[in-house]
């Protein structure tokens, strides 16, 4: 059984790996500032959407908070890929009390990947309680894959990752993150998944 705190909010899960997405830097870096005094490890910030799909597929965090208006791709893109393909849940952050925004997203229930909605400034209490009850409803989310199961998925990526990253070390006899980076170019300009690239370095004979 979880726990909650006097305000009801589900507390029984601990520090959180976390990317913040947001083209206004100040602003970030607020929200990073304002996670860290919560104890949750952020992990990455991006400036832009694809930035923020790029770092996730890479990281793989438990949670992203992410703008609602970013260049390349919108917060509910974001949002929307983040789940579908990673199981990572977002909180939409914005600047707009946008209703029809918010009734268009609640109409999509939880396969939207939002699961929360914060406005700017976000302050830290209202971060904590939003975060609680994200992750209490990602957890309790029936219609998805279960969070072990995907928490268990992203740990099998990340050692493929590994595998596939001291493969090149290997290979051509470069430093680890000289393979770390041919390994994110590979995933940027292929516009793949970085685990997928890896699979492929695995099962390859011939130098990447």
């Amino acid at each position: 059984m979880g726990t909650a705190s006097s305000d009801g909010v589900p507390t029984s899960f601990g520090p959180l790996r976390v990317i913040v997405a947001d083209d206004e830097h100040l602003v970030a870096m607020g929200i990073v500032n304002n996670l860290r005094d919560l104890g949750h490890d952020v992990v990455g910030v991006a400036p832009d959407g694809e930035v923020a799909v790029a770092l996730a597929r890479e990281l793989l965090p438990a949670l992203a908070l992410v703008d609602l208006r970013m260049p390349k791709l919108s917060g509910t893109e974001v949002a929307m890929i983040l789940y579908e393909e990673l199981g990572i849940p977002s909180l939409i952050v914005s600047a707009y009390s946008d209703h029809e925004y918010i009734s268009r997203i609640q109409s999509y229930g939880e396969s939207s990947g939002v699961f929360g909605y914060l406005l700017k400034p976000v302050g830290a209490d209202e971060l904590r309680v939003s975060i609680g009850v994200a992750v209490h409803r990602s957890a309790t989310d029936t219609h998805h894959t279960s969070r072990i199961e995907q928490l268990e998925r992203n740990l099998a990526n990340r050692r493929v990752v590994e595998q596939a990253k001291w493969k090149l070390v290997e290979t051509h006899k470069i430093t680890e993150p000289a393979a770390h980076e041919k390994l994110q170019k590979l995933a940027r300009d292929r516009r793949k998944p970085l685990v997928e690239i890896a699979k492929q370095v695995m099962e390859s004979n011939e130098p990447v």
